[in-house]
This record gives C-alpha cells, sequence and structure tokens, in this order.
C-alpha cells in the first residue's frame, strides 16, 4: 500500500508546525519512482518507503531544529503513515 502511494493521495497541511511546502513520489532530479512518499516543508522533512525485506516501513527525517523538532517530524510521519496504512 505504501508503494503505491503518490503525491495526490496525501493532503498534510503542516509537518513539524511549518507549512508543507511539496509531496514527492517520484526524485526530483531524475523523475525515477521514490517507492514511497517524502513530505516537504521549509526547513524539514520525512520520508518513508516499505522495507525491501521485511513487512515494516521505513521513516528517514531531517531537520535543522534540534532533537525536539526531529521528534516532532517523526511524530508527524509516523501518524500520517498509519492514517494511510489504516485506510480502506
Amino acid at each position: 500500500k505504501l508503494a503505491a502511494l503518490t503525491a495526490g493521495d496525501l493532503a498534510p497541511a503542516a509537518l513539524g508546525g511549518q507549512a508543507v511546502t511539496a509531496i514527492l513520489d517520484h526524485a526530483p532530479g531524475n523523475g525515477a519512482p521514490l517507492g514511497g512518499i517524502k513530505v516537504v516543508a521549509q526547513d524539514r522533512w520525512f520520508a518513508a518507503r516499505p522495507s525491501g525485506t521485511e513487512n515494516i516501513y521505513k521513516l528517514y527525517a531531517e531537520t535543522f531544529g534540534g532533537e525536539g523538532q526531529l521528534a516532532q517530524v517523526q511524530a508527524d510521519g509516523r501518524a500520517l503513515i498509519a492514517s494511510v496504512l489504516a485506510a480502506e
């Protein structure tokens, strides 16, 4: 379900307290599929993609605002992906 997710399937308004500026399902440089999703705000982002070997997903996140802000971005990402996976 996560691998088939497209940018149009999501509409988060904020990420870690900042407005979402982009939702990507393909790499901007070469157009290759990400095999997941990346949500971007001004100075933070998270990406989620399914594991290739286990029935889990991996979440990657980055921010310049310290550990507390990183924890919020990770929590926002987990909540968004959980809502997608729970939807039928």
